[in-house]
């Protein structure tokens, strides 16, 4: 519904160099117009439109998260929503305190600062009324403020991860621009082709359907739509590229050439960014070093002396291996992963496109002896096919194996108790830590991270092999293509001469041309059978360019070029990032040695120490050590420090902590087996 007062009774227009914009200001309202406001949006939008100027951030992240509401509409939402959640919060605090009085927690709360006097005496005597308000007063306000302000800043964050997602993938979009634009198309033409291609190029494409619908939809010319997007796009970089372009467009270049020098351009400022990238990487890691193995080992030794002088470390001990090293490093992967979002590829793949479907009688199907024939067959054919390749499942997505594995963790685990080779209990753990700690934890450990290792590094294998290969394969094609052979015919000459995945698809793909007769869907299939989000855009790339293009030979080197520069920047990074992971397993040897030596050669000797009738002469108590509760907390600060440095050391290498449980997989056999011979 609309309104006089929507979007224009509090906004005033300016002129600006690059166009007409809204900028908001808190110009005096009168009281009528106040009352018919109230009258229309309540009270709460009222509030919000009468101070435009302080909302005018949010508007701004609102429209560029594509988020459909104005600030007023959005934060009347919000606070209701907050509302609301205080009261849950409410709700769950009287619940809790009656939980709390039921147990007689709160009867023996005593205050802090001792206060005299009749007040005194009445909160001392309704103590448990007084914790009950202020647990609840707690939560009702803890979760009513983070609904609050979860909502409030959740569009900026929106905009944060846009704004990523658009510098990485507009590279990409450049070239594909001016592959299409090389073959002949208009500008417009070319905008609405990337506008289509959101399942490749992302938020690249939004920015760019955005363009093509206020020139569709609103009557807009082309110097206007790409205006607009630039004044409401959240990356710097798109921005810059939509003012070249409309610097070209009004000196009348030519826009072919403007696209293929922009992709340099961008895929230069790409190369550097990631060398400074590195960098962070490689201090990242060093730091890792000294805050996750150095540190800890110093406080370990340190408590160790503490308590031969009497004092009480295990509690201390055990929190510091228990609680601070799980999740402080998992908050270091973490952190890793959010500070290498920015220079990530977006999972986007193509779909392959649907087949024209064949006109097609259902009428008295039933009926028909043959359908029944072809039904047997078909489950005949694809059972054949599922124990023909019964790991296919596992190849494409490795997390798959979890759904097998884990029950036969869970399985073993409970075998080992059952079968009495181990006692789940703390006092198992002390008395034979490596025994009762390897059936479980370490086989159960080994029972999901080995499958799921292999078949990590199985389609980690396959795709490096097609993405190395893929550009060289590229470019014998464009070769073939200028010497005057059919592309079918020199897929096949490839693929006869050709080993590895890259044979098997391409071979796929010159079947596919030859049974459809279509070019682009055959390359569009391939692209999507790929699964790799760099050679699905250059398929797309590939497939549109011959649509527009009769130049195949050329089509064919840009897609090369674009594939062999984004394989060139990975290889760059495992290439620098090789020398850290030899920083981080050494940093854990290192840790595994000096843990060893205290075990065997200080704490068992210890534990032999007869103290009988000398004990008074000695300067350090050795009576109350329990060596064997120290010898369960090193091996299982051990453990912790193998898997959390494998981990990292895919993170850091492979951008991908499953590629590091290999290195985790190894440290952690290391660690059992030094700790069984010593």
């Amino acid at each position: 519904m609309s309104s006089e007062f929507e979007g224009t009774p509090l906004e005033d227009t300016e002129m600006t160099e690059i166009g007409l914009v809204s900028r908001p200001s808190d110009r005096p309202v009168t009281a009528e117009e106040r009352r018919r406001m109230r009258a229309e949006y309540g009270r709460v939008r009222t509030y919000f439109k009468l101070h435009p100027s302080r909302y005018a951030g949010i508007q701004r992240s609102l429209n560029q998260a594509r988020i459909g509401a104005t600030y007023d509409e959005y934060l009347a939402r919000s606070l209701w929503f907050a509302l609301f959640g205080g009261l849950l919060g409410a709700v769950f605090g009287v619940f809790l305190t009656a939980l709390l009085v039921q147990f007689g927690v709160l009867s023996d709360l005593r205050s802090p600062i001792q206060f005299s006097g009749g007040l005194a005496r009445y909160i001392e005597a309704n103590r448990s009324l007084f914790a009950g308000v202020a647990i609840t007063s707690v939560l009702t306000g803890l979760v009513g403020a983070g609904i609050w302000f979860g909502r409030y800043y959740y569009p900026a964050s929106v905009v944060t991860s846009r704004r990523q997602a658009i510098d990485v993938t507009l590279p990409h979009a450049i070239v594909y621009m001016y592959a299409l634009s090389y073959g002949g198309q208009d500008l417009l033409s070319v905008l609405r082709d990337i506008a289509d291609a959101e399942e490749v190029y992302g938020e690249v494409a939004n920015e760019f359907e955005m363009v093509v619908n206020d020139i569709d939809l609103f009557g807009s010319d082309m110097y206007s739509a790409l205006q607009s997007a630039r004044n409401l796009t959240p990356s710097d970089r798109f921005e810059g590229f939509l003012d070249d372009m409309l610097g070209v467009l009004d000196a009348g270049g030519d826009v072919t050439t403007f696209f293929e020098s922009e992709a340099e351009s961008y895929l230069r400022a790409a190369e550097e960014e990631q060398s400074d990238f590195l960098e962070t990487l490689a201090i990242m890691a060093e730091v890792f070093v000294v805050g996750f193995v150095a540190a800890p080992l110093f406080l370990v030794v340190t408590m160790v002396v503490i308590s031969l002088i009497g004092g009480s470390t295990i509690s201390a001990m055990s929190s510091l291996i228990y609680l601070v090293l799980p999740v402080g490093m998992l908050a270091f992967l973490v952190f890793i992963d959010v500070l290498s979002a920015p220079f990530e590829t977006p999972s986007t793949t193509t779909p392959p496109e649907p087949t024209e479907e064949l006109p097609f009688d259902h009428e008295n199907l039933d009926e028909d002896q043959r359908y029944g024939s072809y039904q047997s067959r078909a489950r005949r054919l694809a059972f054949r096919e599922m124990f023909s390749d019964p790991a296919a499942t596992f190849k494409d997505e490795p997390v798959n194996t979890l759904f097998l594995t884990v029950p036969l963790a869970v399985l073993a685990v409970a075998g080992a108790i059952l079968g009495g080779l181990v006692e789940p209990s703390i006092a198992a753990f002390s008395s034979d830590p490596v025994s009762t700690t390897g059936w479980l934890v370490v086989a159960p450990f080994l029972l999901v991270a080995v499958p799921l290792s292999v078949f990590v590094e199985m389609r980690a294998a396959r795709q490096k092999a097609i993405t190395e290969r893929f550009p060289d394969t590229l470019n014998i094609l464009a070769s073939a293509n200028k010497m005057g052979i059919p592309l079918p015919d020199a897929l096949e000459l490839i693929s006869r001469y050709q080993t590895g995945p890259v044979a098997q698809e391409l071979r796929s793909v010159k079947n596919d041309i030859a049974w459809n007769h279509d070019v682009s869907r055959a390359l569009i299939s391939f692209g999507a059978r790929l699964k790799t989000p760099q050679l699905s855009r250059s398929m797309k790339l590939l497939a549109d360019g011959l649509r527009s293009s009769g130049d195949l030979a050329r089509v064919l080197s840009i897609a090369a070029e674009d594939a062999r520069d984004r394989a060139r920047i990975e290889r760059a990074r495992r290439r620098e990032l090789t020398a850290y992971i030899a920083v981080v397993v050494i940093g854990f040897l290192v840790y595994l040695m000096v843990i060893v030596i205290l075990d065997a050669s200080y704490l068992r000797p210890i534990a032999t120490l007869d103290t009988g009738g000398t004990g008074q002469d000695l300067p350090l108590s050795f009576e109350n050590i329990p060596v064997d509760l120290y010898r369960m907390l090193f091996l299982h600060s051990a453990l912790i420090q193998a898997i959390g440095s494998g981990l990292l050391a895919g993170k850091l290498a492979e951008n991908d902590a499953l590629a590091g449980l290999k290195y985790a997989i190894g440290l952690v056999v290391l660690t059992m087996v030094v700790f069984i011979l010593v």
